[in-house]
């Protein structure tokens, strides 16, 4: 029931859902004649999409998080390679093989990683919201496809969590995991950047020694100052959500003590 909550509960607070319910809210003070308070809704509700719209409050918000932890060039041995699921996209027609969305760089750095020696083990995480959006299998069992026929990554070195639905599941699930293969709680933890402060906060919580190894960057370090850059586009709007999104989970992980 949590994980139907975590989805739904946050939805009025991104951009979007708040402008339109200021945006109605507005609608309602015109019908009962409050023309001044509607006409500050209306135009507060204008000015959240135009400032969440906005490449620079877009790059602010997500460097805030993409800057916690730097990528390096080498890690330490661990147990595993843990490759936290959702660049995975099903063979749902029409596809005709399992695909890759855009955080398909999960996938490829976990496959690098592991081909560079740093841990015996990969584990791919990650099972399915049936409410949100149902296929065969889970985000695991097709991440084990990626990596085997793209990365040629051996099988029998893959470990899978298939029954994971949040970080936190990702965690607990991965502990057990290598308690089975009598290994220590020790892993390199792969996932986008945006997403690994709340990430690698979970699994230390779980009592993991975490090596964070950030990837799929959205934004670079510094902000290119172009004219086109201050205007409002839906591109920046997406981003806003998505950082939105993490500095809200990290808020409800926290009130939850799950980090």
């Amino acid at each position: 029931m949590i994980h139907v909550l975590s989805k739904f509960a946050v939805i009025p607070f991104y951009p979007l859902s708040l402008s339109i319910l200021l945006g109605l809210f507005g609608v309602g003070f015109i019908c009962f004649n409050k023309r001044k308070i509607a006409f500050f809704a209306v135009l507060i509700s204008i000015g959240c999409l135009f400032f969440f719209s906005s490449p620079v409050v877009a790059h602010i918000l997500t460097r805030g998080l993409e800057s916690r932890y730097a990528p390096s060039f080498s890690y330490p041995s661990a147990s595993a390679i843990v490759l936290l699921g959702g660049a995975e996209v099903a063979k749902l027609p029409p596809r005709i093989y399992n695909e890759t969305n855009s955080h398909a760089d999960r996938i490829m750095h976990a496959a690098r990683l592991f081909k560079k020696g740093y841990a015996p083990f990969l584990v791919a995480t990650g099972g399915q919201l049936a409410f949100v959006k149902e296929f065969p299998g889970s985000e695991a069992e097709i991440s084990f496809s990626l990596l085997t026929e793209l990365f040629e990554v051996d099988s029998s070195k893959i470990l899978l969590d298939r029954n994971a639905k949040n970080t936190h599941d990702n965690a607990l699930n991965v502990l057990d995991i290598l308690r089975k293969h009598n290994l220590p709680a020790t892993v390199i933890l792969v996932t986008s950047a945006l997403h690994l402060p709340r990430a690698t906060a979970v699994f230390r919580k779980a009592g993991f020694t975490v090596f964070p190894a950030p990837t799929d960057y959205v934004e670079d370090t510094y902000f290119q100052p172009k004219v086109i850059n201050f205007f409002p586009n839906a591109r920046a709007l997406m981003e806003s959500t998505d950082a939105l999104h993490e500095y809200y989970g990290i808020i409800g992980y926290k009130l939850i003590g799950w980090m």
